[in-house]
């Protein structure tokens, strides 16, 4: 697919799997891509990652290499430090509108608290 002539947006998700009280995986993606929103570039993420999966001897091979629970983490394994995918992995996801996937951040079993906690204890200074 050729992006020439429509606007990439850089789109950043974070996705979190809690255990507990505890972050038990959290992981940062960029996706340039033609989609506006979260919702249609999961759909256009979800809709690649399948028909990789279902058109390639790559795709099966990571299909079952996931346990047949293909998520962020095994994504991840498809992708360069530039946000390009393996060959054919990129190829189905230039087919949907996404040019690249950025893996920016992982974090693995950690501490969580909320982020609007206020941090100064003016009452101990």
């Amino acid at each position: 697919m050729s992006f020439e002539r429509r606007p990439i947006s850089k789109i950043q998700i974070c996705f979190i799997r809690m255990d507990s009280t505890r972050v038990d995986a959290l992981r940062v993606l960029e996706i340039s891509t033609i989609a506006e929103n979260k919702a249609d570039v999961l759909h256009r993420l979800s809709r690649a990652v399948g028909r990789w999966i279902q058109n390639t001897a790559e795709g099966r091979r990571a299909w079952a290499n996931s346990g047949e629970d293909f998520n962020v983490g095994d994504l991840a394994d498809y992708l360069s430090r530039s946000g390009s995918a393996t060959g054919s992995l990129q190829q189905f996801l230039e087919k949907d509108g996404i040019a690249r996937v950025k893996d920016l951040f992982v974090l693995t079993n950690a501490e969580h608290e909320n982020y609007d906690r206020i941090l100064a204890d003016l009452e101990e200074a």
